[in-house]
């Protein structure tokens, strides 16, 4: 189930990023709310706030942590047994896959979402970030809220393990008390003990 979540959260936001592109263009703007929220089509190189956007290998960089992160999540998520859990790491997963499309497709994340507060204008971003936010927030609240949030990780998978690791210990114990038994303690007939007294 999560898998289909994944797969329809990335064609979201790339079927909304491909709208920004045709439709706004790069100098194009479009003002849905005055002074607070317009459509406006940005190519970020960088993280978050533009981070390293300005340093030639930043994209390779990011592209490659990105790639990591994902395939760790996907490991975790593969061993998860809690619902919201899934639903966190599928939010997270879904955003950061479709950032690493972007990276690979045109070498940089295009952001279009802009809101301004006031004097103050938020840094512009996407479906994606919005996403990886969500669910960064949602696993905070989680995290702190709820405590059986985090039991849901590989729990069956670690009782195995140690149940596996502590019966295999105590056979190879057991083998060996009983071939220390078998060679200090020979078995003598009962016949042979009799008559020797």
């Amino acid at each position: 189930m999560e898998s289909v979540i994944i797969l329809i959260l990335i064609a979201l936001d790339q079927w909304t990023k491909g709208l920004a592109e045709r439709l706004i263009g790069e100098t194009g703007c479009v003002v849905v709310i005055p002074h607070f929220f317009e459509l406006r089509l940005t190519y970020n190189k960088g993280a978050a706030w533009s981070f390293l956007s300005n340093k030639t290998w930043g994209i390779i960089f990011l592209s490659a942590v990105s790639l990591m992160i994902t395939l760790s999540l996907l490991y975790v998520l593969k061993h998860s047994t809690g619902k919201r859990m899934r639903l966190v790491l599928s939010l997270i997963i879904s955003g950061s896959i479709g950032n690493l499309i972007d990276r690979l497709r045109v070498g940089a994340v295009a952001d279009f979402l802009s809101f301004t507060f006031g004097d103050y204008v938020f840094p512009t971003f996407n479906v994606a970030d919005s996403l990886i936010t969500v669910g960064t927030v949602l696993l905070i609240i989680f995290a702190i809220f709820d405590r059986k949030f985090l039991d849901g990780f590989s729990v069956l998978k670690l009782t195995r393990w140690q149940r596996g690791r502590g019966a295999s210990t105590n056979d190879e114990s057991s083998d060996e008390c009983d071939k220390s038994r078998d060679q200090s303690t020979p078995d003598v007939p009962l016949s042979q003990d009799k008559s020797g007294e």
